[in-house]
């Protein structure tokens, strides 16, 4: 009911804001911008947004370290931390052999996923879960899904990262908790809400989504008009916004001191039946977590191969 609410909000918004402007801007291009651009009233009020939430805010104490190295580095972090993080992701390898006698520790386990709730996602919408399988009988169901590959078995939790392709049904609650905590300021809803239903609104069979595509890419070579490029693959969208938790899970699993295993050859299909995954869900990957054999961690000082940064790594330009 929030949900119908807020978007009924939006159109009686957006309609009352175009209905002076249609007589003063009435050519197609002008149309065409007020529906596709980001806007300069969105600008203003996400600028506004700002302003509010900094001045309703208290200011937070900063420790006195981190704001003394801050002088010396931009993104006021210190080396240390720095170093930690570099070492977490040095030493992070696929690890296909775990130790079945060697457990985690839970506790930690959550930390590290309360951790990676932290996770950025557009909008902050946080369309993602994650299922902790640590019970021997789903285990054994999940291998056969994740066709016999026995890191599922070995290990002691295997993190099933589910993304959902309608994660603007979180928009509502997503906002109200910004309202609440003071993220957004109270001017920011309406563009908040107009974004993201522009932004992910596919219709049926993701027509409006291609029909968006086509019109922006169209509109910006014709005007030269920056337009940002909704998604037309709800399951891409989905996928693109789940592997940033992923990611994090696994660097973070790491710094616990644990060996992990990304996994993605799977059956998607089998995998939401057996952990009873919404259809309008998808699966990209699954993450082991636990302790490497003597025989694997000793294999493991070969490391594999990366291409040479230059090679990866541009600037600039392509």
């Amino acid at each position: 009911m929030l949900r119908q609410c807020c978007w009924l909000r939006v159109a009686s918004d957006a309609a009352a804001a175009g209905g002076g402007a249609k007589q003063k801007q009435d050519s197609f291009f002008s149309l065409l911008r007020r529906l596709m651009a980001w806007n300069s009233s969105n600008a203003a009020a996400a600028d506004a947004a700002a302003a509010s939430s900094s001045s309703s805010v208290a200011p937070t104490t900063v420790n006195s370290d981190i704001k003394n190295n801050s002088n010396n580095n931009n993104n006021g972090t210190t080396p240390t931390a720095f170093e930690a993080v570099e070492a977490s992701v040095l030493t992070r390898w696929t690890c296909r052999h775990f130790d079945k006698a060697q457990p985690i520790d839970m506790k930690k386990l959550e930390r590290v996923l309360a951790a990676t709730t932290r996770a950025p996602t557009g909008f902050n919408l946080q369309g993602w879960y994650a299922i902790v399988v640590t019970e021997m009988p789903v285990r054994e169901r999940l291998f056969q899904a994740a066709l016999g590959q026995p890191q599922v078995l070995d290990a002691p939790a295997t993190v099933v990262f589910v993304g959902d392709t309608e994660p603007e049904c979180n928009a509502p609650q997503a906002l109200e908790m910004g309202l609440e905590t003071g993220y957004y300021g109270p001017l920011y809803g309406a563009a908040y809400l107009r974004n993201i239903y522009y932004f992910m609104h596919g219709g049926p069979m993701q027509t409006v989504a291609a029909a968006k595509s086509v019109l922006s890419t169209w509109y910006s070579q014709v005007t030269g008009t920056p337009v940002i490029s909704a998604p037309v693959s709800r399951a891409g969208y989905a996928w693109k916004q789940t592997m940033i938790p992923a990611t994090t899970f696994m660097q973070l699993a790491t710094a616990a001191g644990w060996d992990t295993c990304m996994m993605e050859g799977i059956d998607e299909e089998a995998v939401k039946r057996v952990l009873g995954v919404p259809a309008r869900c998808t699966v990209p990957v699954l993450i082991s977590v636990g302790h490497a054999t003597a025989a694997a961690a000793e294999r493991a000082k070969v490391r594999s191969s990366r291409f040479a940064t230059a090679h990866l790594i541009r600037w600039n330009k392509f």
